[in-house]
């Protein structure tokens, strides 16, 4: 009986383990598509975690952080370990966590954030670059990037795809703190709900149990904060302008978050079929994706003051939503 819980334990890493390393295999053949694969590694990782323990865990991650060091150097796997530990640990209490969901997401974030911010600042003084030479050698590594794309000319990208990408690459480097949070919000959110789902799933409760997140609703004073810092980067120039678009970023996130949790109610609420809500989500991202992310943003703003959830309940005949 040990000897077949044993197999079982292992067979789950093995899988998981597995699922984390694809990105790397990935990257062998395609390293922009590995690279971009790369943000689902937390995942299986954090999801074994909280399945079974935290130590073991740790391990997998080092584990993983040990195949990150042989395939692309010391620099890379220690990176990928001060960078997955604190996510998955973030992820994990989310997961598991009875407090506003916000509040998880905002605390596993700030983790992440001052381990992050710690790691720069020891490898800052280490290198003797300090915590803002570390930065602009990042900056300047994009940099180096975009020298090294052909504009215009035969066989290259033209000089006006060549100016895009160049304007693009200047908004990322003054915006590199507020989309970096932003994306740690989006992760650890979805990765969390994701979890609790197949924790559901396993534990045969997927159809008894309400979304956590089905509960997210960030309170009044935040609205006098986004109001604050819109109107700080309407008004001001320069590195005042950049600091609050840095912080104005992630908050609208959090709300952008409270705004798809409403439209995924509403479409419940009426009973929308899953692919007409993927096709339409998908034809305004296409078409319309700056307005799709400002109207869900909004719409998770204005909710502070409408609770569309409440306003719209789901009918007698409407199943709960749950995880997932």
């Amino acid at each position: 009986m040990l000897e077949a819980s044993h197999k079982g334990i292992i067979s789950l890493w093995l899988r998981l383990l597995g699922f984390a390393l694809i990105p790397l295999s990935v990257q062998a053949f395609s390293p922009p598509l590995g690279g971009a694969l790369a943000v689902l590694i937390p995942l299986p990782l954090a999801y074994g975690m909280k399945r079974r323990n935290v130590p073991e865990g740790m391990t997998a991650v080092a584990a993983v952080a040990l195949v990150v060091s042989v395939v692309q150097g010391v620099g890379p796997g220690l990176y990928f370990l001060v960078e997955t530990i604190p996510m998955c640990l973030g992820i994990y209490w989310v997961s598991g966590s009875n407090r506003q969901p916000y509040i998880s997401v905002v605390m596993a974030v700030g983790l992440v954030a001052a381990s992050a911010l710690a790691a720069l600042v020891i490898y800052g003084a280490v290198s003797g670059e300090g915590i803002s030479g570390v930065y602009e050698k990042t900056l300047n590594q994009m940099g180096l990037m975009m020298k090294s794309l052909p504009s215009g000319g035969t066989g290259g990208i033209s000089a006006e795809d060549s100016a895009r990408i160049a304007w693009l690459l200047e908004i990322w480097k003054r915006m590199l703190v507020g989309i970096w949070l932003s994306t740690l919000i989006l992760l650890i959110s979805v990765y969390s709900s994701v979890i609790r789902r197949w924790l559901q799933v396993s534990e045969g409760t997927a159809g008894d149990t309400p979304n956590y997140f089905s509960t997210w609703a960030l309170p009044f004073p935040f609205v006098g904060v986004f109001v604050g810092l819109a109107f700080m980067v309407l008004v001001s120039k320069g590195t005042i302008r950049d600091v609050g678009l840095n912080a104005l970023l992630p908050l609208a996130t959090l709300y952008g978050v409270q705004g798809m949790l409403v439209m995924g109610h509403l479409f419940a609420r009426y009973s929308l079929p899953l692919f007409l809500r993927a096709l339409v989500l998908a034809f305004l991202a296409m078409q319309l994706p700056m307005a799709l992310m400002l109207t869900i943003a909004l719409l998770g703003l204005f909710d502070t003051w409408f609770d569309f959830r409440r306003r719209f309940p789901l009918g007698e005949g409407t199943a709960p939503p749950s995880d997932g």
